[in-house]
């Protein structure tokens, strides 16, 4: 039997790479391509004409519905399953008559993503959210009762993550581009407990249930415990959105001699509605020595006026002006006027989602210090050792030193 051909497309690096390792699971899928905005997904399709495309319903680009329409009509083969974190049944029905065959929630388990791309290719269609009932009602006038009980159970299920052992941590390489040196490590959740969900999904559940720091702080905790795994010269950073913060919590977390080497990345969990009480809030978290970094800028207004109103150490560019960005002079100009901005004010800039020679040659002529992403270094466990981190470097060792 023929393998099926499965393109990604999504604009976060950390669902492309968990979506890549749950179809790896399946020896009958191969994937054959990543994409991070709706018009490179489109562009990737023309070009590998997959058998299924696994599309996330919000991207740039123009989204979910952009793909889906656009091969409807192109490549009329390809069948577009919509995979994404919201599971609001209008989005969903969006999607349907967009032309996708199927619709799975993000924060299902894996196993219902593969059933969804087999079921896909026998022209069988899938929906799998936890709001099947209020799409079944607009699609077909239906009335199903709400199950009350979901709620309590995702706070369980949270709770149970933060207390036990499904949480862990693993690590991805921040490198200085032109040499090839590890600097950095950044922490990433990973969760455990099955039915699995993808890690955006966990986080997003917990501020729906009024947990969004508690397992914020969880999992700093448990990045925190490797910091001294890290060779001395190399910085750990990790993530936590304005409400954390904000919180009492984060601050002792972080009150501690190497307060220095950590760099705390500031998410967008949740909107910023006072600059002034988050100044405030991080004032003495600096003042310790932690630095600061801005994620996603690029990607919308509000990462930019985090680093206006913020004055952070590092700012992070999204994936979606990297990817591609060999090809795409809008990209490097943007990126050539970032870079001028951030050597004018002293911030320090790392691109993010680098998956391409080309693109991390185009980085490294624009003057971008530092990156991470799937070309240099996949997150993982810390290497026993200390001393060394499996990055792909074009020409050199598969590992580099770390620290130079």
């Amino acid at each position: 039997m023929d393998r099926i051909r499965v393109m990604l497309a999504d604009d976060e690096e950390n669902v492309l790479g968990v979506m890549t390792d749950v179809l790896a699971s399946d020896p009958s899928i191969d994937v054959v391509g990543t994409a991070c905005d709706a018009t490179t997904a489109i562009d990737l399709a023309h070009t590998e004409s997959p058998d299924v495309a696994l599309v996330d319903v919000r991207m740039p680009g123009g989204g979910g519905t952009r793909v889906a329409q656009r091969l409807r009509g192109s490549s009329p083969d390809t069948r577009v399953i919509a995979v994404s974190a919201h599971a609001d049944p209008d989005l969903v029905v969006s999607m349907l008559r967009a032309g996708a065959v199927g619709y799975v929630a993000k924060d299902e388990d894996p196993d219902q993503l593969l059933r969804a791309i087999h079921r896909s290719v026998k022209g069988q269609s899938s929906i799998s959210v936890a709001s099947l009932g209020e799409v079944a009602e607009r699609l077909a006038g239906q009335l199903l009762i709400p199950d009350r009980s979901l709620g309590q159970q995702t706070a369980e299920r949270i709770a149970r993550a933060i207390d036990g052992a499904s949480l862990h941590m693993v690590f991805q390489p921040i490198v200085e581009l032109e040499a090839g040196h590890v600097v950095g490590l950044e922490a990433l959740a990973r969760f455990m407990e099955r039915p699995r969900r993808m890690p955006q999904a966990w986080f997003a559940a917990a501020a729906e249930v009024g947990l969004l720091t508690d397992l914020e702080l969880a999992a700093v905790r448990r990045a925190l415990v490797e910091l001294d795994r890290i060779p001395l010269g190399t910085y750990l950073t990790v993530n936590a959105s304005p409400a954390t913060i904000r919180s009492e919590g984060l601050a002792e977390l972080l009150d501690g001699g190497a307060a220095d080497r950590i760099v705390l990345e500031v998410t967008e969990q949740s909107a910023v509605e006072d600059y002034d009480e988050l100044t405030a809030c991080l004032r003495p978290i600096r003042e310790k020595g932690v630095r600061l970094a801005i994620d996603d800028v690029g990607a919308g207004f509000a990462s930019l006026g985090h680093v206006l109103r913020l004055s952070p150490e590092y700012m992070k560019l999204d994936r979606s002006l990297v990817t591609g960005l060999s090809s795409d002079p809008i990209r490097r100009s943007l990126i050539e006027r970032l870079v001028s901005f951030s050597d004018e004010v002293g911030i320090a800039v790392i691109a993010e989602g680098i998956e391409k020679e080309k693109d991390l040659e185009a980085l490294r002529a624009l003057r971008v210090p530092f990156g991470q992403g799937f070309h240099l270094g996949r997150p993982g466990p810390i290497p026993e050792g200390q001393d060394v981190w499996p990055i792909q470097w074009p020409g050199r060792h598969a590992f580099r030193s770390m620290v130079g």
